[in-house]
């Protein structure tokens, strides 16, 4: 009887949502570890750049991501991805 108690835990494996919602957490701890202490509230950022981040996390496929961000906005995130590229690159 213990043997199938461990044996579930040990397949355990958390529902999408859970995983979604750990993956936006981990998403708030490094913007909060990058802006130091300073509240999120208070931070600019591109809301752009963020929704392409958390499509990122979410790990959604290209049409997942086609509706969530729209064909002009992964247009505009995947140019300026090949600028910082280049940029890169150039150095």
């Amino acid at each position: 009887m213990s043997q199938l108690i461990l044996e579930g835990v040990a397949d355990y494996r958390p529902s999408y949502r859970a995983q979604v919602l750990q993956s936006l957490a981990d998403f708030r701890r490094e913007w909060q570890k990058m802006v130091e202490g300073k509240s999120l509230i208070e931070v600019e950022a591109s809301v752009g750049l963020l929704l392409a981040d958390i499509a990122n996390r979410l790990e959604l496929n290209p049409q997942e991501r086609h509706v969530m961000l729209g064909s002009k906005l992964i247009n505009q995130v995947n140019c300026l991805t090949e600028e910082r590229v280049e940029v890169r690159l150039a150095s």
